[in-house]
C-alpha cells in the first residue's frame, strides 16, 4: 500500500498547513486560478494522475484502497474541469469555496484522511 502511505503524509502535511496558515492559501489559490496557462497544466497534471489512480484502484470499496479510489476521481473531475471549463467559470467556482471556513473544515478533513491513509498504509490499523 504505497500509494495509502504516499496519499497518507500528503494529505496529513497539507491539513496542517491548511489549518495553521488558511489566510495565507486563501489569496494564493486566487491568484492561481486567475493564471489560465498555469491552471490548465494544472488540469493536465490532475487527469493524469486520476486517470493512473482511477485504473490502479478501480473498486470502490469501504476501505483505503476505496478511499484511493475516491481520490482518483476527484482528480479525475477536477482536471476535466480545470481544463474544460472557461477561466470565468473556474474562478467563480473557486471564488465560493475560498472562504477560512471552507479552509478549515478541508484542512481536517484532509488531516483526517491523511491519518486514516497512513496509518492503514504502514500497517497501524
Amino acid at each position: 500500500m504505497l500509494l495509502a502511505q504516499i496519499l497518507g503524509l500528503y494529505f496529513m502535511i497539507i491539513g496542517v498547513v491548511v489549518l495553521y496558515r488558511r489566510r495565507a492559501v486563501m489569496p494564493a489559490v486566487s491568484r492561481l486560478v486567475a493564471n489560465r496557462p498555469l491552471l490548465l497544466v494544472i488540469g493536465l497534471m490532475e487527469i493524469l494522475g486520476g486517470i493512473a489512480i482511477v485504473l490502479t484502484y478501480p473498486m470502490f470499496t469501504l476501505d483505503a484502497s476505496g478511499l484511493i479510489s475516491l481520490i482518483g476521481l476527484v482528480l479525475l473531475i477536477e482536471g476535466i474541469v480545470y481544463f474544460a471549463l472557461p477561466s470565468r467559470k473556474v474562478q467563480r467556482f473557486v471564488r465560493r469555496f475560498n472562504t477560512p471556513s471552507w479552509y478549515g473544515a478541508g484542512g481536517l478533513l484532509s488531516l483526517i484522511m491523511g491519518v486514516y491513509l497512513a496509518g492503514s498504509g504502514f500497517g497501524l490499523f
